[in-house]
């Protein structure tokens, strides 16, 4: 009779480990900057942009949002063991041809904070960054 085993490199623990959880935030710029998580994955619904100033278009200005996760250790000496990775999702509406383009600029006592450009060359259109703007998000300490 033959008889089925887990291959050796099948790693039983992990495998039963709980999935990491993802959750959905929101935040309107036209309030606060600075959105608090709880999950080390995420999707953040941004709005209020065109409310505060947007971006200029080519890179010439930027507006900044901040994530705070109060789990992360984000003491200076710590800084380097946090793993963060990110990409965005623009759905613009009408006459909008924003092109949202984000970096990353550090750790603050508020959280990582990131810088929002827009990198349309064009003069804004009249709708610009009235669209649907999503920043997917994985933060966590190594």
């Amino acid at each position: 009779m033959n008889e089925f085993r887990l291959p050796k490199i099948f790693n039983w623990e992990l495998a039963n480990q709980p999935i990491l959880k993802t959750a959905y935030y929101e935040l309107d710029l036209a309030a606060t900057s600075v959105v608090e998580v709880s999950t080390i994955k995420g999707i953040i619904e941004i709005s209020g942009i065109d409310g505060i100033g947007e971006p200029a278009s080519a890179f010439a200005t930027f507006i900044q949002f901040y994530i705070n996760n109060p789990k992360l250790l984000l003491t200076e000496a710590n800084r380097d063991n946090i793993y963060i990775q990110y990409s965005v999702y623009y759905k613009p509406v009408g006459v909008d041809n924003a092109i949202p383009y984000v970096i990353s600029n550090g750790a603050t006592p508020t959280g990582l904070g990131f810088q929002v450009y827009n990198a349309n060359p064009a003069v804004a259109g009249v709708d610009n960054w009235e669209g649907k703007f999503y920043f997917y998000y994985e933060i966590y300490n190594k």
